[in-house]
Formats: structure tokens, C-alpha cells, sequence
């Protein structure tokens, strides 16, 4: 009976149009209901709800941004335990009073389940628990805002997923207001979007619920940009962040192209809405607008590097991520390094690092340098080494370059060390220096052994005379880096965190100590999303196992 009313009411009340009027009349894309064809400025004492909320709900609602009739077509409402109980199923110890957020089906406005904002949840060491309950045994949805059917349905609306459902509330009114294109939706908790699926069978016999993503996350897919914004606790609690970095991956899976941004941690502000309430509509769009797509980012810094450099496909990927990583090292285990080398001079090695100088962070290129000033140099710095003419370094001083090669060695892996005595006469005393840090090496025939075992070979060829790039002066190319190095760092910053939790699937067809490189590189694919976690998969399979590779072994890594 309370679906046929329920429907029967959505096509009384209801007709979805595309395009509203703001307060300014200004045209904005928001699918609400027709009624709400206006929403009102929110004006102190001018706040008016049909629903049974009291004035500090509605003050609460108000400070957010949250108007009085978004309120009303979202059914927001005040229950009784019992209410709450009987109406919504609400089960469990405890006062259930408080304030219930009905989650509806965007297509039809029928009425799935409940969730109460409980005014009394039980406080242990200081914090609220049970906050927020739902009808016990029931399958997982989203919070949809109201009327959304058509903005759920066209894919070249971006969606946002958000925590809570005052959140989402908050940024659809902010999207009106500010006339930004975006659906956000509630997930009811950072593991909300995983839910019961079904039933499997136990290692043991038993039939037991089957987890997984739940069926709301579909429209989220085939490039569809998707933001993940959960609240600003995501950058230091644990599980939190590793909420986000699963649904990210399953995000990515889908073939969504996702977007991370970050809220700051600052007192007062927890989710979007209370960002939104304490700092105002210009700083949630900057939040938004900063968070560019690492896929675009990464694909500018691609065509920057072609612009300047022959490489096949697979080695541009593999360059471009590689200048990414490092802004991340710090937070890595492993380094890759990159090994460009050619069987003849002219080949365009020293320009590649002359190039990616204008990427990477800190770069510090040198041709010759003794191993004592490398890692001194590493200690002080941490910078990315642009290492050249490492063929000369190899026919001139064997103990010199012996030196040297341990340091490389060494510096893969984040403990890597290298111990020397330091001061003088009796106040000498031991001291380990870091050797780690990101290094690209160049030379003509091949690098040594153990050094080519931990990078990624570029094998370099002079190109032909019907390709062309363009000359490489700085004062020219300067300009042009500068802000595509900003935004790569900006977005790596951003990403730090999912970067440093992140565990991306590495290709079988890499041994041990391939995967060790590849494993940094494909970190920021991932994070980047679009296609580049598949290309680089490819490019690093290539790099790894083709002819290049097998030259190399051939050659037995010798140099020159």
C-alpha cells in the first residue's frame, strides 16, 4: 500500500526537467522536482520547512547552506524511537529518536530505507557510537538526491561520492547556487558502498553472505568522472584511507575515471558540508577545481616529453610516471631507475635527461662525480639524480667507478645506506648516509650489471630524418615547464597518501626485482586512472621482456 501511495504521489507532484532557475535566473542543470523551480536565499528568520524539524535542525540545515525546500522534496524529518522503530525498522539497544534521512530510488522516488541521526548515541572515550542507524538486515544503498534520475542517467554528469547525507544535501545546494554540474551521492559511511551481494558456499560447507560492491556504485563507469571526497579524517585515519584507496581501485575498475581531492584538516570542519558551512561556496569550488584528473596531467607531460624527444610509446609511459614518482619517492619502498642507453653517440640520451630535468622534483644533473659526493650530495639534497656519460665513467678510474656503483646499488631501496667515519683525529665517529633516491643514468652500450638489474632500459636510436622535434632552449621551455611541473606536483601531493597505501597489481610476466620497480610506477597509473593503468602494464611488460631487454642480457650488461 505505502509503494502504490508513494508512486502514485512521485507522478501527482513530480516532473523531472533539466534545467532550473537560481535565485539570480540564471539556468543551472539540477533534475529537481518543477515545484522547487526556485530556491530561496537563505536569510536569517526566513527559513521556512514543511517537514516537523525543529528551529535548531533547521539552523543546523541553514549553516550548511541546505534550503528549506531542498529539505522538504528530500522528506527529512524528525521520528520518535518509536517512530523510528516502526517505521524505518530501526532495531538495536538505545534511544533511536532524531533525525531520519529516507533513502529513495532516483528513478521512481519509492522510498528503500532510513537512516536516523540519533540526538542521543551512547559517548565512549569522548566519541559518539551507533551516530547514525539503519534497519537492521537491509541491503546497501546510496543517498540520492531528490529527483536525480536524469542526472544519475546522462554519464556526462560528474558524480561525487561523499560520506554522509547532510554532505550531500549540502553540495546539491551548492551546486544550484553556484551552478557547478555535479550529482553528489551519500554512501552512508567510507565502507558504505560495499554491502551483502549473496550467498557462497565456505571453505567448510556453510552458506554465508558474499561482500562485495553494491549495485548503486554501476554508474559509476566508461570514463564517467567521478570524484571521491570523504571527510577531511581521511589523511590520518588509517582505515579511513584505506576505505578510500578500495573504492578507488574499484572505481577504476569500472572505468571511472577518479578524481581525489583532499579537505583540510582545520578545526570545525569535518565533511563537505561543514566546509562548505564554515568556509563558503568559492572554497568548496577551489577544492574541486584543484583536484585536476591525473590522467590529463599525466597526458600533458607525455606530450611535453614528445615534443622534445623520439621514444616509442611504451617508453614515453614509462618516462612520464617515472617523473611523477618522483614526487613520491619519499613514501616508496623501492626506486626505479631509468637506464638510457644506446649503441652509438647521437642518439638524443642527454637531451632525454635535459628533458625530463624540467619535470622531475629537485633534479640534479652531473656527469662526473665520485661516489663520496653522490651520496653526500643524496644526504643533503634528496634529489633526483640526472646521471651522464657513465660509458666515460666506466673506461676511466676502476676504483672510482667501482665506488660509484656501489652507491647506485644501494640507493633502490629505501634503507639503502652507504657508511662512512666522519670529523677528524679522535672525534671521528661512523655515520650512515642514504643513497636512496630516484636516478636516471645515460650512456652509450649498456650499464653495469647490477645497476641495469634495477632499472627500467630505454634504448635509444638516432631518429630518422623525417622525424622532428623541437630545439630545447631554456628560455623558451622554462615557461611552459613551469606550470606543468606545478600541477604534477600539486596532484602527486594530493595523492600521497592513496600512493603510499597502494597495492596495484604487477604482471606476472616481470621477475622480482622488475616488480620491485614497476611497482612505484603503476601506483601513480592507478591513481591517475583513465588508461593509463592499462598502458603502463603494457609499456612495462614491453620495456621489460622485449628486444631491448634481450639485447641487454645478450650483452651481459657490459658497458661500451
Amino acid at each position: 500500500m505505502e509503494r502504490r501511495t508513494s508512486e502514485k504521489l512521485q507522478k501527482q507532484n513530480t516532473k523531472r526537467l533539466p534545467y532550473l532557475r537560481s535565485p539570480n535566473n540564471c539556468a543551472i542543470h539540477v533534475g529537481l522536482p518543477c515545484h522547487a523551480h526556485v530556491y530561496p536565499e537563505l536569510k536569517n528568520g526566513d527559513f521556512q520547512c514543511d517537514s516537523n524539524l525543529t528551529p535548531p535542525d533547521l539552523a543546523m540545515f541553514s549553516r550548511l547552506g541546505i534550503t528549506a525546500e531542498l529539505l522538504n522534496q528530500a522528506r527529512i524529518e524528525r521520528v520518535t524511537d518509536r517512530e523510528a522503530r516502526e517505521k524505518y525498522g530501526i532495531v538495536g539497544y538505545g534511544d533511536m529518536s532524531g533525525i531520519v534521512f529516507p533513502y529513495m530510488d532516483p528513478m521512481t522516488g519509492h522510498r528503500w530505507t532510513g537512516r536516523v541521526r540519533r540526538d542521543n548515541a551512547e559517548v565512549e572515550d569522548g566519541k559518539a557510537k551507533r551516530k547514525y542507524v539503519s534497519a537492521y538486515g537491509d541491503h546497501r544503498h546510496f543517498f540520492f538526491p531528490p529527483g536525480c534520475g536524469e542526472l544519475l542517467a546522462d554519464a556526462s554528469v560528474d558524480l561525487i561520492f561523499v560520506e554522509a547525507e547532510k554532505s550531500v544535501l549540502a553540495l546539491t545546494a551548492w551546486s544550484i547556487r553556484t551552478g557547478r554540474k555535479i550529482l553528489p551521492v551519500g554512501l552512508g559511511g567510507c565502507w558504505g558502498w560495499r554491502g551483502r551481494i549473496g550467498r557462497v558456499e565456505s571453505p567448510n560447507g556453510e552458506r554465508v553472505d558474499e561482500v562485495g560492491p553494491i549495485a548503486d556504485l554501476r554508474w559509476a563507469n566508461n570514463g564517467r568522472k567521478t570524484y571521491v571526497l570523504l571527510d577531511a579524517n581521511a589523511s590520518t585515519n588509517p582505515k579511513v584511507r584505506q576505505a578510500r584507496a578500495a573504492l578507488v581501485r574499484q572505481l577504476r575498475k569500472q572505468g571511472a575515471d577518479v578524481v581525489v581531492p583532499e579537505l583540510p584538516l582545520v578545526e570545525g570542519v569535518n565533511g563537505p558540508d561543514d566546509f562548505i558551512g564554515e568556509r563558503g561556496d568559492e572554497a568548496m569550488l577551489q577544492i574541486l577545481e584543484g583536484a585536476e584528473s591525473g590522467s590529463a596531467i599525466l597526458n600533458d607531460v607525455a606530450l611535453f616529453i614528445r615534443r622534445f624527444v623520439i621514444l616509442s610509446s611504451a617508453q614515453v609511459t614509462a618516462v612520464t610516471l617515472w617523473c611523477a614518482h618522483t614526487y613520491a619517492y619519499l613514501i616508496a619502498i623501492w626506486t626505479a631507475y631509468l637506464a638510457i642507453t644506446s649503441a652509438e653517440k647521437r642518439c638524443a640520451k642527454s637531451r632525454l635527461l635535459e628533458t625530463v630535468g624540467y619535470l622531475v622534483s629537485s633534479p640534479w644533473a652531473t656527469a662526473d662525480i665520485t661516489a663520496a659526493a653522490l651520496f653526500r650530495g643524496i644526504e643533503k639534497k634528496r634529489p633526483t639524480l640526472l646521471l651522464d656519460e657513465q660509458d666515460a665513467a666506466k673506461k676511466g678510474d676502476k676504483e672510482k667507478f667501482e665506488n660509484l656503483r656501489a652507491v647506485l646499488n644501494a640507493g633502490a631501496h629505501y634503507k639503502g645506506r652507504v657508511t662512512r667515519c666522519v670529523g677528524k683525529g679522535s672525534e671521528q665517529d661512523v655515520k650512515d648516509f642514504t643513497a636512496f633516491c630516484p636516478k636516471a643514468i645515460a650512456g652509450i652500450g649498456w650499464l653495469a650489471d647490477t645497476v641495469a638489474d634495477r632499472s627500467i632500459p630505454i634504448r635509444m636510436k638516432r631518429k630518422l630524418v623525417s622525424e622532428k622535434v623541437e630545439r630545447l632552449h631554456e628560455r623558451t621551455v622554462e615557461p611552459i615547464a613551469a606550470p606543468l611541473r606545478k600541477r604534477l606536483s600539486d596532484w602527486i601531493r594530493q595523492q600521497l597518501p592513496a600512493l603510499k597505501d597502494a597495492e596495484p597489481d604487477i604482471p606476472d610476466e616481470l621477475n622480482d626485482r622488475q616488480q620491485d620497480g614497476a611497482e612505484c610506477l603503476l601506483a601513480s597509473a592507478d591513481a591517475a586512472g583513465g588508461d593509463w593503468p592499462e598502458k603502463a602494464r603494457k609499456a612495462l611488460i614491453e620495456l621489460y621482456t622485449g628486444d631491448a631487454f634481450r639485447a641487454s642480457i645478450a650483452a651481459n650488461f657490459i658497458v661500451g
